[in-house]
This record gives structure tokens, C-alpha cells and sequence, in this order.
């Protein structure tokens, strides 16, 4: 939905590509507010049972998508893309918090390189049916995205039962004191605090070059939507299998240090994307993301299986859901600027030099 929506923008909407990047903040911004009641509730109550009512929900979402399709409506489509990021995030704790209630922990980078390899899978799937249906075949388009509301809804019945980690844990209604009571939870342990910190920064760097993509195929390669889905392909394939090589090189140890080689690599590969990005190396530049998108892998599974395996049981959810708080406000802050520096004529090559420069130093001092 995200990638018809980027595609209608682009190609139907005059172009404007700040509101893009607006559309990334609109799906990440509920975090901010969501995750710390979904945390709550994925520890007080059965972890599947939250992911069943969180499907059945999103139903409706899906249906509100449909409209926005039907009708070439854009703010009919953000509406949908709010709600969806709203229960995106009262999965997120769900999703993440379940493994180790069903795994050992040494089963643990290989399963979250599973789920990342799932999740991307999606996505690529998801990205190139919204590039090649979104401006062309919206009925189409509707009939999937609905279809798989209802196939969501199906899985989430089918989840194992592992009981509530803590049924007598006190809900908070303010979700601005529960967010807060998440970054508490994640501070009383500092290598627990920087695991959430490393999972924030693969979600930073990534949602900056998944947004920047279909602009600076446009933009800067000169191809069309077909050149951003498979950009986007590209990618997505890249996460997967950046997923699994961390996992190898983990052999079933929770450490993070394939994170740092990840950050280094996604440092070379930005800046040379800034440096090699025009139409004549369009091959290259495909090849580059492809690195950049395994660096990222390389990060994302070690860090978030550290906050699994770090993490009291008791609060788990509530530690995954943390680490979505703060990877949020990551994502929410990147995408606002992206939209500022996007307004402002500021291209991407010029920003993936930018990521790229942040990424070595933050390399440098990992190795530190």
C-alpha cells in the first residue's frame, strides 16, 4: 500500500516528492504513541490472542485502503496508512516477543533472520505489485490487499498459545507514561539500552534509503515505475539474505558484532551510491543497494536478538516494544527531514552521502 501510494505520488500527483517522504512518517509516527500500551498488552494477555484481534482489526483498515484505490483519493490512502501504522505497531511487541516464549535462545538469530526473511518477502512482494498495480490496475490491487487482510487475519488463528508472560501487570492508560515506563524497562540495562540503540539504527538508515529509492530512480537514474520496483526488489532480497549471513556468522551467540561490520559496509556502499548514481550506472547502482540492504541484515538480526535474549521474561514485550519506540522516533525524525531536505531541493544522492559519512563514523566508534 505504501508503494502504490509513493507511486500514485510520483507519477500521478505532480511529482512531489516530499510527500514521500510524509508518507513514511504517517506509518511510523503511531509508533510513538501506540507502543508503550502495546507492550502492556502483549505481556498482561496471550501474545496470540493480541495478534488475532490486531488482524481482525485491520480488516477494516484494509477496507478504508480499498476506498482510497477506488476513488485515486491520496488522503483517503494516508488515513489508511495512519491506521495500518497504528496497528503495525500493536503487533510489533506481539511478533518479536513471541520467539523466545517459544524457542531456545541459541534457536534465536536464525529464527529472527526467518521472520526478517518472511517480512522482507513481503515486502518485495508487496512493493512490486504496489509499483506495478498502483498507477495502472488499482481494482486489481484492491482485490489483494484485502485478500491477504483476510489470510492475516487466518495465520494470526493459527499462532501457538504460550499464556501471558505477566496476567496481574497494571495497565496504564497515558501511553505517554507507558512509552516512558518502556524506555525505563530498556535503561536498567546498558547492553539491553544498546541493542535497542543498534535495531534503531537499521531502521533509520533503512527507512531513509527505502524512501529515497523511487525518487532517486526517477530523479537521478531517469527510469520509470517498473526501474523502482525492481530497485525495491533488489533490496528487499538483499535484507533476506544479509539476514541469514548474520545468523551464520552468530552461530546461535547472541553478539553484535556482525552489527558493526553491517554499518561499516552500509557506509561504503551509501557513499559510493552518492558518487555512482546516474543513468548510465544504473546496473551499478542497483548492485551497490543490494550491499547496502545485506549490511542491513547484518544489523537486524543480532541487535534485535539481543534485546530478545537480554530482556527479563516477564517484560519482554514491553523491552521489544521500547525498541520500537525509539526506533520510531528514529524513523519519525529521518522521515520529516527527508521531507524538509526533498523541499528544499536537496537530492538524494546528496543525503545517501550523508548516511554514508554517519555510518563510517558510527563504525569507528563501535570498534572503540
Amino acid at each position: 500500500m505504501k508503494t502504490a501510494l509513493a507511486v500514485l505520488i510520483l507519477y500521478r500527483a505532480n511529482g512531489q516528492s516530499a510527500l514521500v517522504a510524509l508518507a513514511g512518517a504517517a506509518f511510523v509516527g503511531p509508533s510513538l504513541f501506540v507502543s508503550g500500551i502495546a507492550g502492556q498488552l502483549a505481556d498482561r494477555f496471550d501474545k496470540a490472542s493480541v495478534a488475532t484481534n490486531v488482524k481482525a482489526i485491520e480488516i477494516a483498515a484494509a477496507a478504508l485502503a480499498v476506498a482510497g484505490f477506488l476513488l485515486q483519493s491520496i488522503p483517503l490512502l494516508f488515513a489508511a496508512l495512519l491506521a495500518f501504522g497504528v496497528l503495525a505497531s500493536l503487533f510489533g511487541p506481539v511478533k518479536y516477543g513471541l520467539l523466545p516464549d517459544l524457542l531456545h535462545t541459541a534457536q534465536l538469530p536464525f529464527a529472527n533472520a526467518l521472520v526478517d526473511f518472511a517480512t522482507f518477502l513481503a515486502i518485495l512482494l508487496g512493493t512490486a505489485l504496489g509499483g506495478l498495480l498502483g498507477a495502472r490496475n488499482p481494482v486489481v490491487l484492491c482485490v489483494i490487499v484485502m485478500g491477504f487482510a483476510l489470510l492475516a487475519f487466518g495465520a494470526a488463528r493459527m499462532i501457538p498459545r504460550p499464556g501471558a508472560a505477566r496476567p496481574d501487570l497494571a495497565l496504564r492508560a497515558n501511553p505517554v507514561a507507558a512509552s516512558r515506563d518502556l524506555i525505563v524497562v530498556l535503561w536498567r540495562s546498558r547492553d539491553l539500552f544498546h541493542a535497542a540503540l543498534v535495531n534503531t539504527w537499521f531502521w533509520f538508515a533503512g527507512i531513509i534509503c527505502l524512501t529515497l529509492l523511487p525518487v532517486m530512480t526517477k530523479t537521478d537514474l531517469h527510469r520509470g515505475p517498473a526501474a523502482v520496483t525492481l530497485g525495491l526488489t533488489v533490496f528487499s532480497i538483499g535484507i533476506g539474505a544479509g539476514s541469514f549471513l548474520a545468523a551464520r556468522l552468530m552461530h546461535g551467540q547472541i553478539s553484535l558484532r556482525p552489527a558493526r561490520i553491517g554499518t561499516v559496509m552500509v557506509g561504503v556502499g551509501g557513499l559510493l551510491v552518492a558518487i555512482l548514481a546516474t543513468a548510465q550506472h544504473f546496473i551499478v547502482v542497483l548492485g551497490l543497494l543490494f550491499v547496502v540492504s545485506a549490511s542491513g541484515g547484518l544489523i537486524a538480526v543480532p541487535s534485535f536478538a539481543a534485546v530478545q535474549a537480554w530482556s527479563d521474561p516477564t517484560a519482554r514485550a514491553r523491552a521489544v516494544a521500547g525498541t520500537n519506540i525509539i526506533s520510531a522516533a528514529a524513523m519519525l525524525a529521518a522521515s520529516l527531514t527527508l521531507t524538509a531536505l526533498l523541499h528544499e531541493g536537496i537530492g538524494p544522492r546528496a543525503i545517501f552521502a550523508g548516511l554514508g559519512v554517519v555510518a563510517l563514523s558510527l563504525g569507528v566508534l563501535a570498534r572503540r
